[in-house]
């Protein structure tokens, strides 16, 4: 890849300059106090400020943005709406292009299912004009302004994931040299959106998990589905990790759930605590031993259609249950006992609406997350719950969900140590690439995602070296998202 350079001062001056006449003075930011927003994500734990923040308007503002850019070989951080878990983090002086103004709902096509939406498009905004279409669309657990198109292209682990994890229909797309191209079968003139695999190789998967380094998303086709008549949450307890594991693996591949997932004791307990006031002291204890009267895993399960196949699917979920030691909690239990956590499920299964639980407000949580198979996901759990408890980080929080109808088990645990203890979070940082290395010899799991603070990458032998061709050819001056540090420079 090309060697990064210092850009003179006068050469930024000259690409702003340029900027402005391309696509509007308005839409080019060098003020001080927008740089500095942009500089960080909400964890705080990098900063490098921008030289330049660009807002376009249309896919042509892209194209002048990335000829530019390219042209004096600056850095360029996509941003959709914010920026989020060192994914968008810009790189020193270079270029942020954030895509909010790119707001705008295409289409909404009910006979093949699928919504033309632009990448700047909120949750908030394309969920309620999906309701009065009366369908709906995969919601992570991620606030309304987050953006479905930033969410889709990492992979979404959220409320339709264990049937559909892939949300994205077709991709339009622009590279650094002002090249546009969109994938599946609206790359014809005219045909639309409705197949995701054309008669050629599907280029929407080389986009997607990504992370902005190969072009520059515009607009989207995401697959959207059916309010059915009937939706219902059912919660089951157990008193044990792997008995969770296998009703899920069972109910799975019965085509019960249309979602589930495995919360941990800590984690459902602190679902509607109030965090301004003190946690309850079981919560920094030893998390292998749940309290008395909690349930050591939940699963919650979300079931749609007919309102006679949800009602069978209920007595299904309570056989499968006492069959794996579990017991299925009634409405009314469910109510009296976790009020504010069923109430909350709820909002987010069958309203299809974000919620944001109340554990979020203890602050920025360091996530370790992995995907490994059914029955090695058993004893992972073991393992890393013991590696982050002598940490010493309390309380410890994770859940456990099926992708793709139960052929991987995506695990996910996080804690919230303080943002101030520089030394803390280096150790877990430490400690967190140590586990993946750890994990990927002793259970076979692998990261769900990229890390800019340790890369995988390499390992992957053959598989890096045609990606990285990939990536010359469609981005030769490495300009595309360079602090994601997956095609590490000469």
């Amino acid at each position: 890849m090309v060697t990064s350079k210092k850009l003179k001062k006068n050469e930024m001056s000259i690409a702003c300059q340029e900027l402005r006449q391309a696509i509007g003075k308005e839409k080019v930011k060098d003020d001080e106090h927008i740089l500095v927003s942009y500089a960080t994500d909400y964890r705080r734990s990098i900063y490098n400020k921008p030289g330049l923040v660009v807002l376009p308007e249309s896919r042509e503002d892209v194209q002048g943005i990335l000829k530019i850019a390219n042209k004096y070989i600056i850095p360029v951080t996509v941003q959709a709406r914010g920026n989020h878990s060192l994914f968008s983090v810009p790189s020193e002086g270079g270029i942020v292009l954030d895509c909010r103004r790119l707001n705008k709902i295409i289409e909404i096509n009910t006979d093949s299912g699928y919504a033309v939406i632009e990448t700047g498009v909120t949750f908030d905004d394309f969920t309620a004009a999906l309701k009065e279409k009366g369908f709906r669309c995969h919601i992570p657990t991620a606030p309304g302004g987050a953006t479905p198109v930033g969410n889709y292209l990492l992979k979404p682990a959220g409320s339709l994931a264990t049937r559909h994890l892939d949300c994205i229909q077709d991709l339009e797309v622009v590279l650094p040299d002002g090249t546009v191209f969109t994938t599946g079968s609206a790359a014809f003139p005219g045909v639309g959106s409705h197949l995701r695999y054309g008669p050629y190789p599907d280029l929407a998967a080389l986009i997607t998990m990504a992370y902005g380094t190969m072009g520059v998303v515009t607009k989207a086709a995401i697959k959207i589905y059916p309010i059915n008549e009937c939706k219902r949450v059912a919660l089951v307890e157990f008193d044990d990790f792997p008995s969770a594991v296998d009703f899920v693996k069972d109910i799975t591949n019965n085509n019960i759930p249309e979602h589930s997932i495995i919360w941990f004791h800590q984690l459902h307990q602190l679902f509607g605590c109030d965090v301004s006031q003190p946690l309850p002291p079981e919560l920094h204890m030893d998390p292998k031993k749940a309290p008395k009267g909690v349930a050591y895993s939940l699963v919650c399960v979300m079931m749609s259609g007919y309102t006679e196949t949800v009602e069978t699917n209920v007595k299904v979920c309570d056989k499968v249950a006492k069959r794996f030691g579990g017991r299925l909690l009634s409405d009314e239990e469910a109510s009296k006992k976790m009020p504010i956590t069923k109430g909350g499920f709820e909002e987010l299964y069958t309203n299809y609406h974000q919620v944001e639980p109340n554990f979020f407000g203890l602050g920025a949580s360091p996530m370790w997350i992995t995907m490994s198979a059914p029955k090695d996901v058993k004893e992972l759990e073991k393992w890393a719950l013991d590696k982050v408890y002598k940490l010493g980080v309390t309380p410890i929080l994770y859940y456990c969900q099926p992708f793709d109808y139960g052929r991987s088990m995506m695990f996910r645990i996080f804690f919230f140590p303080d943002p101030r203890d520089k030394e803390k979070l280096a150790e877990i940082s430490k400690t967190f690439g140590n586990m993946f290395d750890e994990a990927m010899k002793r259970y076979k799991a692998i990261p769900m995602r990229h890390s800019p603070l340790g890369s995988h990458f390499q390992k992957t032998g053959g598989y890096a070296e045609v990606l990285t061709r990939i990536k010359k050819a469609l981005d030769p001056n490495n300009i595309l998202n360079r602090s994601m540090r997956i095609f590490e420079e000469d």
